[in-house]
C-alpha cells in the first residue's frame, strides 16, 4: 500500500490530466501554433507548458523544426500509453452514468458503406428499440483503416467483412473477431432489363454485359474467375465504386449487371426493384464479422450492442451463445 502511495505521488507531481490532454492535441495537430488555435490559447503558452512537462519528465517529448513537431520515442511511449489510460477513465465515467442512468452513454462503430447501408440497419433497429437513450456515432471507411482506429480507440467496434483486410485483423493477437453470418453473393440486374425474364441464365447470357464492381475483393477476384472457370472472356467492366447507392441507381436503369452480397439483395430487391438471376458464383469467404480490440474494457452499452447484434445471426455470439434468427 505504501509503495502504491509512492507511486501515486510520483505521477501526480510529474503529469496532469490536462498535461495529457495537451501532449494529445499537440501530436494530433503536428505544431505548436496549431494546437494553440485549437486550444484557444497563445502560441508561447503551449510552447511553455510542453517545456514544463518535459522538465517534470526529464525527457523531451517533442522534435521541434521549421516544419512543426513530431513525437521522440518518449512522446510516443506516453501518447500511446496516455491515450490507453484515457480510454479507461472514459469508459468507467460512462460505466458510472449508466449505472445511474441505466440505458444511456454512447457507441462508436466503424464500418465500410456496404455494411452500413445493408447489415447495421438491422442490427441498430433491434438495438434502438431495447436501449433508445443510447448514442449511436457511425463512421464509414474501408476495412484498412480499421485496425489503426481501433488502436487509436477512436472506435470501439469494427464491421467487416471477409477477406484480406478481416484475416490481417485475425492474424494479429490485438484483436477479436467476433463472427455475425455467412453471406453469398448473388448476380443481380434492375427488373426491367433485358436479362430479367430469363428462366435459365448463364454467365454467357450476360458477357457482353457493363458490370458494376467493386475496386477490390470480388469485383477483381469473384467475377472474373467466374467467366474464366465457363471458359468465357473476362467481363465487360463499366464502373467500379465503394458506392451501394450508386450501383443500385444504375441497376434501376436496366442497363447494368452487378453482384451483391444476399444480405445487401435482401434489404433492396423491393424498393430498387431488382432481380436475381439464376447464376451460381463461386463459393467464397463472404461472411460478416464484428472486430474489437483485446485486453481493452468495453462499456456495457457496447457489450449489449455486441450481444443484441450476435444475437440476429447464425454464428456463435461473443459469449459463446447461439443466435436465434438467420440473416439470409
Amino acid at each position: 500500500m505504501a509503495q502504491d502511495q509512492e507511486w501515486e505521488g510520483r505521477i501526480s507531481r510529474k503529469l496532469r490530466l490536462r498535461d495529457l490532454h495537451l501532449v494529445f492535441v499537440v501530436a494530433e495537430c503536428g505544431s505548436m501554433a496549431k494546437a494553440a488555435a485549437k486550444l484557444g490559447v497563445t502560441q508561447s503558452s503551449v510552447s511553455q507548458m510542453i517545456a514544463d512537462v518535459e522538465q517534470r519528465l526529464g525527457v523531451r517529448l517533442f522534435d521541434r523544426s521549421r516544419r512543426g513537431v513530431e513525437p521522440t520515442i518518449y512522446g510516443q511511449v506516453l501518447i500511446r500509453q496516455g491515450k490507453t489510460a484515457f480510454d479507461e477513465l472514459r469508459h468507467g465515467l460512462q460505466e458510472i452514468d449508466y449505472l445511474k442512468n441505466e440505458g444511456t452513454g454512447e457507441i462508436r462503430i466503424g464500418c465500410p458503406e456496404t455494411l452500413a447501408a445493408s447489415v447495421l440497419p438491422a442490427a441498430i433497429e433491434t438495438f434502438s428499440r431495447r436501449w433508445p437513450g443510447v448514442l449511436l456515432d457511425v463512421e464509414t471507411f474501408t476495412g484498412t483503416a480499421a485496425a489503426a482506429k481501433l488502436r487509436e480507440r477512436n472506435i470501439d467496434l469494427v464491421f467487416a467483412r471477409d477477406g484480406p483486410g478481416l484475416e490481417a485483423l485475425a492474424a494479429s493477437d490485438e484483436f477479436e473477431i467476433t463472427k455475425l453470418f455467412e453471406d453469398r453473393l448473388r448476380v443481380v440486374v434492375g427488373a426491367n432489363s433485358r436479362w430479367a425474364a430469363l428462366k435459365r441464365a448463364d454467365l454467357a447470357d450476360i458477357a457482353d454485359a457493363p458490370w458494376i464492381v467493386l475496386p477490390y475483393g470480388w469485383g477483381k477476384e469473384v467475377i472474373p474467375n467466374a467467366f474464366r472457370l465457363r471458359g468465357l472472356p473476362p467481363p465487360h467492366v463499366a464502373l467500379k465504386t465503394f458506392s451501394i447507392h450508386l450501383r443500385l441507381h444504375l441497376l434501376m436503369t436496366g442497363r447494368f449487371v452487378t453482384a451483391l452480397p444476399a444480405s445487401v439483395l435482401r434489404l433492396y430487391r423491393d424498393p430498387f426493384d431488382l432481380k436475381e438471376l439464376p447464376i451460381e458464383l463461386p463459393k467464397g469467404p463472404y461472411g460478416v464479422a464484428i472486430v474489437t480490440l483485446k485486453n481493452r474494457t468495453l462499456s456495457p452499452v457496447v457489450e449489449h450492442f455486441i450481444r443484441s447484434t450476435a444475437a440476429q445471426f447464425e454464428m456463435p455470439s461473443r459469449r459463446g451463445a447461439k443466435s436465434r434468427v438467420p440473416v439470409v
